[in-house]
């Protein structure tokens, strides 16, 4: 009887074991997705100022005597897709131009709201981030 109850008590730590032993890989998988993702979310973050900062650039460089405006930058950045839409804030706003809205104002002539879109290109690991910035000329 001695034996039979040592072989019980063995069966029973084992499967006591691999529970444990699954659950343990269960959260390190759940650990590690989690880390990536996190990862992916800081990478969005980064390449979202870096496209703001890349518009700004854009419309500081800008020659606006031509007439014509920038109205859209559409960018890759190694796993994400960006893209950058500007509307404008203008005395001068002609119903021709559908990026433009019409002010009674001087002092905020050709004031641009900077769109800034950046989305994951890794199916795994959707991520869509968007910012909206107000700049001044």
């Amino acid at each position: 009887m001695k034996k039979a109850f040592s072989l019980f008590y063995t069966l029973i730590f084992l499967v006591i074991m691999a529970v444990v032993g699954m659950l343990i890989m269960q959260f390190s998988a759940s650990s590690t997705k989690h880390t990536a993702r996190s990862f992916m979310d800081t990478r969005a973050e980064l390449v979202l100022r870096s496209a703001t900062e890349f518009a700004i650039m854009a419309l500081q460089g800008h020659d606006y005597s031509s007439g014509k405006r920038i109205n859209e930058i559409n960018m890759t950045y190694p796993g994400f897709n960006v893209w950058i839409k500007f509307h404008y804030f203008n005395t001068d706003c002609s119903t021709a131009f559908k990026d433009c809205s019409k002010i009674n104002t001087e002092d905020t002539n050709m004031t641009t709201l900077i769109y800034v879109t950046v989305e994951s290109k890794n199916e795994d690991f959707h991520i869509r981030k968007i910012r909206a910035t107000l700049q001044n000329p």
